[in-house]
């Protein structure tokens, strides 16, 4: 009897790749769009433009750390 899960399949790991995708435009655009276009040009002051960049990049890595697996980012346990 086979145990396939959603993660395993390929469907799984297409999803997983699209956050992975999506974590990093989120982490990557709003930097971008600050650098390029200016705070002025976008219509926002300063601060909350650097604020909506800031949350952003926050959720991006929240994203990424779904996407992945907690588990990749726990030390592994040393030998004795």
């Amino acid at each position: 009897m086979s145990s396939n899960t959603f993660q395993d399949s390929e469907l799984g790991k297409l999803v997983r790749g699209l956050i992975v995708v999506a974590s990093a435009a989120l982490m990557i655009l709003p930097a971008y769009f600050n650098y390029y276009l200016g705070p002025t040009k976008i219509g926002f002051e300063a601060v909350t433009a650097m604020g909506i960049t800031l949350m952003c990049f926050a959720i991006g890595i929240i994203l990424f750390i779904m996407a992945v697996g907690p588990e990749k980012f726990k030390p592994k346990a040393q030998a004795q």
